[in-house]
């Protein structure tokens, strides 16, 4: 595998949880530090040598999606008539899968080597490589308190101790067996693959995680973004 991998960036959610700005822009094209979260994504595995993409996207929002990236001519469509889960939409695509593939949610920021991952999940012949950190920063304060309830220590909205998955893997087009219409990847099929004893393996990386999905993904990812720029402040908008 090298740079003729091809990657599925999904997109068809339907970002109840970005109420009302979602009712009126799809939730991958709210704006991050000035331009569309799903731009950022696809401009960084262009960046990266990487130019076979597949947006996986429902039909109502294709036209916002067709403009918006308009300029980026290469640019392949899936389209599903209606929300389908995040299973659903890879099997959408299905007759676009014949090699190993890299999975991208299009709400989700990260920064990561893509060739380094691919490397190591051919290394592994694994049927599935999660991209993995503990650069995700919690909501809310966490303390550690004694048998009688006295708190011992108190960190406001520390970074998680524990590896959560940045929405990135690279899959194997066996692993599709484990996706159904209306699921999801990380609550059903991944947990599938792992119980039936499938190679999963996780490909640790040092970057922060963003879920821009809510407001306050979005809000700490255009913060971490204005800041890589230099610019300061902003409000979700679509370019």
């Amino acid at each position: 595998m090298g740079t003729g991998v091809r990657f599925f960036v999904l997109a068809g959610g339907l970002g109840t949880r970005f109420h009302p700005w979602t009712m009126i822009v799809p939730k991958c094209l709210i704006g991050v530090a000035g331009k569309p979260a799903i731009r950022w994504i696809i401009e960084d595995i262009m960046t990266q040598g990487f130019n076979d993409i597949v947006v996986c996207i429902n039909k109502k929002d294709e036209n916002y999606f067709r403009y918006e990236l308009r300029d980026l001519s290469n640019l392949k469509f899936s389209i599903s008539e209606e929300p389908m889960g995040t299973s659903g939409e890879v099997l959408v695509a299905r007759r676009l899968i014949g090699e190993p593939f890299v999975l991208r949610y299009g709400d989700d920021l990260t920064e990561l080597d893509y060739k380094a991952l691919i490397n190591f999940h051919k290394e592994k012949k694994a049927i599935a490589t999660i991209a993995v950190t503990t650069k995700f920063r919690l909501p809310v304060g966490v303390m550690e308190l004694d048998e009688d309830r006295r708190v011992l220590k108190f960190k406001e909205k520390p970074d998680l101790d524990k590896f959560v998955w940045a929405a990135v893997a690279v899959l194997d087009p066996k692993a599709i067996a484990y996706f159904r219409l209306g699921e999801d990847i990380a609550t059903h099929a991944l947990p599938k693959m792992i119980e039936a004893g499938e190679p999963v393996y996780a490909f640790v990386i040092h970057s922060p995680w963003f879920d821009v999905g809510s407001v306050e993904g979005w809000a700490a990812s255009d913060q971490h973004f204005r800041e890589k720029m230099g610019d300061e402040g902003g409000q979700p908008q679509s370019q």
